[in-house]
């Protein structure tokens, strides 16, 4: 399965200063660069490091937004790039728990975004993600 990885870097305004806000900002897009980096390069060794770094990083990001940045689409790229990254490297349980938490989130950002038909089309992708994965481990009748 070809997995969507939520791929935009994030640009703070000139005028931001909140450090918090800054700090997770950078955390997200580091993680983002190592995991893409992790795209091009061959499986082995150097892929699984980067991807491991990836993950490291975009869970110190999950956890510092809840320091100050209150944003529904950058805890969901998070929590799909994380459930791309443990299905790379085969962790299925972790996946599934990861693309779980996915779910309850964005039903909670479906309901609150009913009316808002850009943000509903974004969360697309992630469907992708979390259907293809239970297509793929359902059992066969």
């Amino acid at each position: 399965m070809d997995e969507f990885i939520y791929e935009h870097g994030i640009v703070l305004p000139m005028n931001t200063t909140d450090a918090t806000v800054i700090t997770v900002v950078l955390l997200f897009n580091c993680a983002l660069a190592h995991q893409l980096a992790a795209r091009h390069c061959n499986y082995g060794s150097p892929t699984k490091a980067l991807l491991e770094r990836a993950e490291s990083l975009y869970q110190i990001a999950y956890n510092g937004q809840a320091l100050g940045l209150k944003n529904t689409i950058f805890k969901l790229a998070i929590l799909n790039n994380v459930g791309v990254i443990h299905n790379t490297l085969g962790r299925g349980e972790a996946a599934k728990a990861s693309f779980d938490r996915l779910v309850s989130l964005m039903m909670c950002y479906i309901i609150d975004s009913r009316n808002n038909k850009k943000h509903l089309r974004l969360v697309q992708s992630f469907w992708n993600n979390v259907w293809g994965g239970i297509q793929e481990t359902a059992p066969s009748a």
